[in-house]
């Protein structure tokens, strides 16, 4: 039964009618230069379905929320304008039974509902379909049971306009969470989590929209689901980007263009759509060391500078300490994790070293006990965490116990290396002769720096030359023994 518009011959009648829809126009239109429909009067979607009752009382999602009290065609204002209602179709306890009807879309004052109608369209699912305004033929419309249906109408107006039907397997889930990300770094990506308020059925399809430009443009990326969770990832921006989003629900596979009018569910924030600003990627120590030495021998009290390096992108590396930085130099007896050892030297800054910073600390002058030690550094920057330097050939690195170790410190008996025993041995470092100068007669041992004895001579006094050139360069301990007296000495070979 195909409903048309009354003819009014009354002239006071049609200007009214002019003044109501410019009125219209001016007045309830969402996008600049274009009317929309007068609120009140709404939308109905009378047919064969309701048996043309209009506006449609008798059942509620296909009238107009505007008109009908607990109407359920609903106006979205958020973007497109548009209008929407979600039907279910079953054999029993749906909306409306499973068949083929003709319908109309309508909007209209009481004194007469089928004062506006768009039709003259055939329903092909899942597709945006322009609507004849005061079409010749009604539409038609092919519904299945056990099938859910949204339905977006874009309100432009009393013009043509489009529609679309997005058919489902089960009631469209709502997007109950959409997360936001704290201290997002520039050029990272950012992960967003989605909840749902269930699983969601093989139809619907979950995208997050974003805009870094206040919408001017916009990117898709799909929402990977499982069971009511998903996430998605937007990618790294550059810093102060401000980028918006928010989640929606469809039934296509792809959206490329009129985003709001194939959706249907979304959660943009209660309209004021989710956001996140770009920062600064906050100061921090991406590299630390332990330079060198890797071991050592010493007496017990005796001197012993430890250097570690640090690197702060843009800090470090320029004359001045990085500030905020905290160094240390810590040894145990145990060869174990740094973060587990309770004795820590405070580290002075020495100087910049390539784009890095280099402490020093003296261990050796408060280690008062024999035996084998192990050290590493430790730096902090402001309220981070510790953090732990090794030793390597190739540079060293982050403490790890495997590529990057501790040195090691043997402190021996005797008395501590001074001033004397500097100038009773030279060139330190030797590369390759190193000289003795003795007093008296002595026995010299050479220990490297496992404590195995690779070389031992008996000199008698005066000047003495050692050939070193075989040694591998590295640390020896060296011990000049005179009867009950031992002299100890550090010995660098390059």
């Amino acid at each position: 039964m195909k409903k048309t518009l009354q003819h009014f011959t009354s002239s006071a009648t049609r200007i009214s009618i002019i003044l109501v829809m410019l009125f219209a126009g001016l007045l309830f239109s969402g996008i600049p230069g274009k009317a929309q429909i007068y609120e009140p009067e709404g939308l109905n979607m009378p047919g064969a379905w309701n048996t043309w009752i209009n506006p449609p009382a008798n059942n509620l999602v296909l009238a107009s929320s505007t008109q009908v009290p607990g109407g359920l065609v609903t106006k979205i204002n958020t973007g497109t304008p548009r209008w929407q209602t979600t039907i279910s179709v079953a054999a029993t306890g749906g909306n409306l039974t499973g068949g083929t009807y003709e319908w109309l879309f309508t909007s209209g004052s009481s004194s007469n509902y089928y004062q506006n109608k768009w039709s003259a369209v055939t329903i092909i699912m899942n597709t945006l379909q322009l609507y004849t305004k005061e079409g010749a033929a009604n539409n038609n419309i092919t519904l299945a049971d056990g099938k859910w249906y949204t339905m977006n109408y874009e309100d432009l107006g009393y013009v043509d306009t489009r529609a679309i039907f997005m058919e489902t397997s089960a009631a469209p889930v709502a997007i109950n969470t959409v997360s936001v990300p704290a201290g997002v770094i520039a050029n990272t990506p950012v992960t967003v989590n989605v909840g749902l308020s269930a699983a969601k059925c093989p139809e619907e399809n979950f995208f997050l929209r974003y805009s870094i430009d206040a919408w001017a443009t916009s990117v898709l990326v799909p929402v990977v689901m499982a069971g009511t969770s998903g996430s998605a990832q937007i990618p790294g921006q550059p810093d102060a980007t401000v980028v918006s989003y928010y989640v929606f629900s469809t039934t296509l596979a792809t959206v490329t263009a009129d985003y709001d009018l194939v959706t249907m569910r979304l959660n943009n924030n209660e309209n004021l759509n989710y956001s996140y600003t770009v920062g600064s990627a906050p100061a921090a120590i991406t590299f630390a060391n332990l330079q060198y030495p890797d071991q050592g021998g010493i007496g017990i009290y005796t001197p012993f500078w430890v250097f570690g390096q640090d690197y702060i992108a843009g800090q470090t590396g320029i004359p001045g300490p990085a500030q905020g930085v905290q160094a240390w130099v810590g040894y145990s007896s145990t060869n174990s994790n740094p973060a587990t050892w309770t004795d820590w030297v405070p580290a002075i800054y020495n100087a910049p070293m390539g784009n890095n910073d280099e402490y020093k600390a003296d261990i050796g002058s408060v280690i008062g006990t024999y035996g084998r030690f192990y050290y590493a550094t430790r730096f902090k920057l402001n309220a981070d965490p510790y953090l732990y330097g090794g030793y390597s050939l190739t540079g060293g690195g982050f403490w790890d116990g495997v590529t990057n170790v501790s040195g090691i410190l043997d402190v021996f008996t005797g008395v501590p290396e001074g001033d004397a025993a500097r100038k009773m041995v030279y060139p330190n470092p030797a590369f390759e002769v190193l000289n003795i100068n003795l007093q008296a007669p002595a026995k010299v041992h050479f220990i490297n720096n496992i404590g195995i004895v690779i070389l031992e001579k008996s000199f008698d006094k005066g000047l003495q030359q050692v050939d070193v050139s075989t040694f591998k360069p590295g640390v020896y301990h060296l011990q000049i023994i005179n009867g009950n007296q031992t002299i100890n000495q550090t010995i660098i070979k390059r």
